[in-house]
């Protein structure tokens, strides 16, 4: 019986060190995605914006930059399906 005992402790630690390899992968893949679609955004908005003046805050400028955001994960999205 401890035998029994032995091994299904054994086999639900090893269940819940899964679990967590498995958390812990998906929370760097969310970091990786989130740092891509900062990186994409601000290209696409630095291209949006190239030939604007941007040295004060603006409705055109936070549109443009909010629609950057959009697009970027949009994108982004796309290309993680495809892969």
């Amino acid at each position: 019986m401890d035998d029994f005992r032995l091994i299904f402790s054994y086999a639900f630690e090893m269940g819940e060190m899964k679990r967590a390899n498995a958390r812990e992968a998906e929370e760097r893949q969310r970091d990786r995605f989130a740092s891509t679609q900062v990186i994409a955004a601000a290209i696409i908005a630095a291209v949006r914006l190239a030939r604007d003046d941007i040295s004060r805050p603006s409705p055109r400028l936070f549109a443009a930059v909010a629609d950057s955001v959009s697009l970027a994960t949009m994108i982004l999205r796309k290309v993680m399906g495809q892969l």
